[in-house]
């Protein structure tokens, strides 16, 4: 064994059994060997770790993420607010990824994924976009994820609103990015389209007639996020955004389908039999005022959960969907386990993409931990474990990832954390100032 960690109450939500406690989790080779209630013996060339009773967590997935947005806190708003979705497509979020430099990105990329690690985030599925800076901009994040020790899965964001040129320029640096990295275990590379409704039916041709060249391929995509997205596709004569995807032969096991908000029953059962993904994104939807995705939906394609970009605590993001949906709940009404979503639906969703188990303590799965420094103030057991992860813990103390130490003792291993968000700083006002003049 590499490292044996001892004594630390195991929480598998979603499994069985959902908490050891006072167990152990052996691991080798950045995968976990062996995991149970007594730790075996004679072990050499071994770290031991008594973990004195913290609590143990898969390291979390994020399923859709922006990481280009991590420059925005705090970022001054439009003089004239926008009015809809739309409006603050145009106001605040296309301004932004057309001033992105590569300095801003890089940081961008930095800050974004220090903030996820923080929050014992280890895989994230990001989709990317710097319009006037497209060229090379994945590869950036990949080594940004590399050096952090995380898995990341990347497309960068093909969109016709930026003319011919950064069409193409999109579409190839998916493609050579795919080729680059479709054999990596850490880093799986998909294919981003922004939305249907910035793209023409010709560059959804011509995007379907690139896939020979790529094995494995998927698309990355907003879907039905707001019903302007379903009025144009109706516009373009079909049934909806999916229906025009499907007749592209843009859908298949790969697929991210992102928000679904507006998605028909129909369309439903075209996901559903290519064996898309979904993924649930409701901070960002609130935040837009553009609905709420039905529980039937979520449940039936198994949908997992993202933040779009609004944060990088998972666990938030959990604690605040259920109190989001649970206000247009009727008394007495079950609410969406948003439990299971994090921790079994985003499992599966990464697992299925990068080819080995994520999101899981289990024999065989990657050792990405997160270890919480948490004394709770009532009783925790497997019937309760639900009720302490939204409302009780906060920050892990340390994490890790691929079997190393990544954060330990609330300290940030082999990166600069002031470093890192002294760039971000300064990069965050020239982005914002940059902004003022597009």
């Amino acid at each position: 064994m590499d490292l044996l960690l001892t004594n630390g109450r195991i929480a598998n939500p979603g499994s069985e059994p959902s908490l050891i406690d006072y167990g152990f989790i052996a691991i080798k080779d950045g995968l976990i060997a062996a995991v149970g209630n007594e730790p075996p013996q004679g072990l050499v060339d071994c770290e031991i770790v008594d973990l004195a009773g913290k609590l143990v967590l898969p390291g979390m997935i994020n399923a859709h993420t922006h990481l280009y947005s991590a420059l925005a806190l705090g970022m001054p708003w439009p003089v004239v607010p926008p009015q809809n979705f739309i409006e603050k497509l145009q106001k605040i979020w296309w301004p932004l990824d057309r001033a992105l430099d590569e300095d801003s990105t890089r940081a961008s990329f930095e800050a974004g994924l220090l903030e996820c690690i923080r929050n014992g985030v280890t895989t994230v599925i990001d989709h990317h976009s710097s319009q006037n800076f497209i060229s090379g901009s994945l590869e950036i994040l990949a080594e940004v994820a590399g050096a952090m020790g995380m898995n990341v899965a990347a497309a960068f964001e093909i969109t016709d609103r930026n003319g011919s040129a950064g069409f193409e320029a999109g579409l190839r640096e998916n493609l050579e990015f795919f080729k680059r990295y479709q054999n990596h275990s850490a880093v799986r590379p998909l294919i981003g389209l922004h939305a249907s409704f910035t793209l023409s039916d010709q560059s959804l041709a011509t995007i379907r007639q690139a896939m020979p060249d790529v094995v494995n391929w998927g698309i990355h995509i907003h879907v039905s996020e707001d019903q302007a997205d379903e009025v144009d596709a109706r516009n373009r004569g079909y049934r909806s955004v999916i229906d025009r995807l499907s007749k592209f032969d843009l859908i298949n096991e790969n697929s991210l389908i992102i928000h679904g908000i507006h998605t028909l029953p129909e369309d439903v059962e075209i996901l559903t039999e290519a064996g898309a993904m979904l993924v649930h994104n409701p901070t960002s939807n609130a935040n837009n005022r553009v609905g709420i995705l039905s529980a039937d939906t979520i449940n039936k394609l198994k949908g997992g959960l993202g933040t779009d970009g609004m944060q990088a605590n998972l666990l938030k993001e959990a604690k605040e969907g259920t109190l989001i949906r649970s206000h247009s709940l009727p008394g007495g009404a079950d609410n969406l386990d948003y439990i299971k979503l994090l921790f079994d639906h985003n499992p599966k969703i990464a697992t299925k993409l990068f080819g080995r188990t994520l999101g899981k303590i289990q024999v065989g799965g990657a050792a990405d931990l997160a270890i919480y420094d948490y004394s709770p103030r009532t009783e925790l057991s497997p019937d309760n474990l639900n009720g302490h992860l939204l409302f009780g813990i906060e920050q892990p103390s340390d994490v890790i990832c691929g079997g190393k130490y990544r954060i330990r003792d609330n300290k940030l291993l082999n990166q600069n954390e002031a470093e890192i968000k002294s760039a971000a700083r300064i990069q965050s006002l020239k982005l914002w100032h940059k902004m003022d003049k597009t």
